[in-house]
């Protein structure tokens, strides 16, 4: 996790993650300026640690003058390749241009003498500026395959209606240097931009994942072939909204998806708007045929934690000291909550700031049953994990007293809410990740929720269970080592 610092907490933009020599190298864009190409690097998957930057815009006058957008480093035949988006000012930064820098260590880069090595060719793509006033052609990917170098782009198609023109241009080269325009790569012909487009591999399919900006989110295709035809899955999101721009390395026998995430900065008593960070990467695994799953970096999270798991016994958990409504009982696998009407609550034994806290939960008849954290006594300033089996939801929500009293709902905040297929009566594996404000929630193993909130540092950690009863067993805790910057009483 990284967080941006100085003037601006909003600095971090589009990123590209590439491996070398077991090190990570993270380059990304440095918002709102474009001006610069940061560099960072991370023995651990984890933690970044900035280095010399590498790349900056170009003298007045060159192709890219104004601004650098996304970029995709990726190595061939013994050279570090950097492709990036171009801007100049000649054209108010409207034309879009594929630029080329190469290196041969990854830390010094130079920009070649023929740039920009591709520009959209109006055969197929929107090339010019008399149509929509700006021409698309932006966030290259290279995929390299049978000897032939793959380039993706978004970009607009020539014509159509102008909402569903955004589709994923292709470029190719033989020697990563000189690069020929083909016709579209992807064309889905349903939104204004497929942004950030990569590709991935695993288990003899391809999965080409995407931006798009209506709504905000990220999404996924599936074929059989690189040449496609691609298809849309039934749940083609990736995460919910605040996660973007996924960029795909692999690394340790894994392809780990890095992204940006962006959030209400409530952690400081002195910010306000919004804080944008490197997300902790997700591990990409295939599902059942043709769906894309994200799992929880579990060696990641293993390299920044305290130890091994503390498993509580049942009758360890069943304390009434600790109970705040509700009827709470064990038998010797698990606890039971039942509580109607309202929220029943247990605390665990322990307080922590920075967690993992798994569980398997069974729910018999409870309508919303979760656990929650930095929590006062009642539970009544807290943020949860609330898990609705019969409307198949999970939420990430906050409780804060006197939030807003004019505000409908004063306190209660749903910060991020996507679908889980539940069934009835049977038991799901909740896992919770509180590291910092980075928070992390995944249902039998896929991860569902990604967010960044820490209106509370510490406080009490519970199991609640709302009109109804459930279970719970195996409830382990492990205990994770604090960020930097995050400290009890020091807030980044």
């Amino acid at each position: 996790m990284h967080f941006a610092r100085g003037w601006y907490t909003t600095e971090i933009g589009d990123m590209d993650v590439i491996a070398h020599d077991d090190r990570l190298h993270l380059f990304h864009l440095c918002l709102p300026g474009h001006d610069v190409v940061a560099h960072l690097v991370s023995d651990d998957g984890m933690n970044w640690m900035p280095v010399v930057n590498a790349l900056r815009t170009g003298d007045p006058g060159s192709f890219d003058d104004d601004q650098i957008w996304t970029m995709h480093v990726f190595p061939w035949k013994g050279r570090f390749y950097m492709l990036y988006t171009a801007l100049a000012k000649a054209e108010d930064g409207r034309l879009q241009r594929t630029g080329l820098a190469v290196s041969d260590d990854l830390m010094k880069w130079e920009k070649v003498a023929h740039n920009p090595v591709a520009v959209p060719d109006s055969r197929w793509y929107e090339a010019d500026l008399n149509n929509s006033g700006r021409a698309d052609w932006r966030d290259p990917f290279a995929w390299i395959e049978n000897g032939v170098i793959h380039g993706l782009i978004c970009a607009h198609e020539q014509d159509g209606p102008f909402n569903r023109r955004g589709c994923v241009a292709h470029i190719t080269s033989k020697d990563a240097l000189h690069w020929e325009v083909r016709p579209p790569f992807y064309t889905p012909r349903t939104n204004g931009d497929f942004e950030v487009p990569a590709i991935i591999k695993l288990d003899g399919r391809y999965y080409l994942i995407g931006h798009i900006v209506a709504p905000p989110i990220d999404v996924y295709r599936v074929a059989s072939k690189l040449e496609g035809p691609w298809e849309r899955p039934a749940d083609d999101v990736l995460l919910p909204p605040g996660n973007h721009a996924f960029t795909p390395v692999v690394w340790r026998g894994r392809t780990l998806l890095y992204n940006w995430i962006s959030a209400e900065f409530d952690w400081h008593p002195f910010a306000k708007g919004v804080a944008r960070a490197i997300a902790p990467p997700k591990e990409a695994v295939a599902g059942t045929p043709g769906t894309l799953l994200l799992r929880s970096f579990e060696p990641g999270w293993k390299a920044v934690s305290n130890g091994a798991a503390r498993q509580f016994l049942a009758t360890e958990l069943a304390d009434s000291k600790r109970v705040y409504r509700g009827e709470w009982s064990a038998s010797p696998s698990d606890v039971i909550g039942q509580c109607s009407p309202g929220m029943g609550l247990l605390r665990l034994p322990e307080t922590h700031a920075d967690f993992i806290l798994d569980a398997k939960v069974t729910p018999q008849g409870a309508c919303v049953v979760g656990a929650l954290w930095r929590s006062d006594e009642s539970g009544d300033q807290c943020t949860r994990a609330a898990l609705a089996p019969g409307r198949q939801r999970v939420e990430l929500q906050r409780f804060l007293q006197g939030y807003n009293y004019n505000a409908i709902g004063r306190g209660h905040k749903t910060l991020q809410e996507n679908y889980c297929a539940f069934t009835p009566g049977k038991a799901f594996d909740l896992q919770v990740i509180a590291w910092g404000p980075y928070i992390e929630i995944s249902v039998n193993q896929r991860v569902a929720l990604a967010m960044l909130t820490m209106s509370r540092r510490d406080g009490h950690m519970g199991l609640f269970v709302e009109d109804g009863r459930a279970s719970f067993e195996n409830v382990r805790l492990t205990t994770l080592r604090t960020p930097r910057g995050f400290e009890i009483g020091k807030r980044l």
